[in-house]
């Protein structure tokens, strides 16, 4: 599954979100699914203001608007958002993270912000890297979906692990939509993703 593939496909199960009922074109993409799609993001952290904003412009119809005003560029992950991830992985498994993001302008710029990290991680101490997934820029102000996919380096059980998307590098705003995390499984090439 190549990146358009891969977005057309998250795409398609985003508008799940809103569907009372699945169809058939998310089906095959919802059975890697192992987080329930949501924008229920928890954030968190020093200098920063987040509100839940209304926007019928991406599937789901709204985001959460994190307003980054006291960076820390040395310490980025003090500023997040995460969400649970519900399934197991096992190590070795190609996981992919995809999320919805749109930036907004500060201070007469152009919009655009960085997610320094995407990370997937244990949900508890010693918070432990399951996939490191790099910077992301977020290069508009219209809603893009961003995807970052990694082989996992350990395990994690049954609710065992989040997603961390570390914001607190810049002075910023970014409002972020829907976030999906899909495991391909070990035998996965995750090339294809990228």
């Amino acid at each position: 599954m190549n990146k358009t593939i891969l977005g057309a496909a998250v795409a398609a199960l985003a508008l799940s979100l809103s569907a009372p009922v699945a169809t058939a074109a998310d089906e095959g993409i919802m059975k890697y699914a192992i987080n329930k799609p949501s924008t229920a993001w928890n954030v968190y952290g020093p200098g920063q203001t987040n509100a839940y904003v209304k926007d019928k412009a991406v599937v789901g119809g709204g985001g959460v608007r994190v307003a980054v005003a006291t960076p820390d560029p040395a310490a980025a992950w003090r500023v997040s958002g995460s969400q649970a991830v519900n399934g197991k992985i096992a190590k070795g498994d190609v996981i992919t993270v995809a999320f919805w993001a749109r930036a907004e302008a500060v201070e007469g710029g152009a919009p655009a912000a960085t997610v320094t990290n995407v990370r997937v991680q244990q949900s508890a101490e010693p918070w432990g890297g399951i996939v490191e997934g790099g910077a992301v820029k977020v290069d508009s102000a219209e809603w893009k979906i961003y995807t970052v996919s990694g082989r996992a380096a350990m395990d994690a059980d049954k609710g065992g692990a989040a997603v961390s998307l570390h914001l607190g590098s810049s002075k910023q705003t970014v409002v972020l939509g829907p976030l999906f995390v899909l495991d391909f499984g070990a035998n996965y090439d995750p090339s294809q993703v990228k």
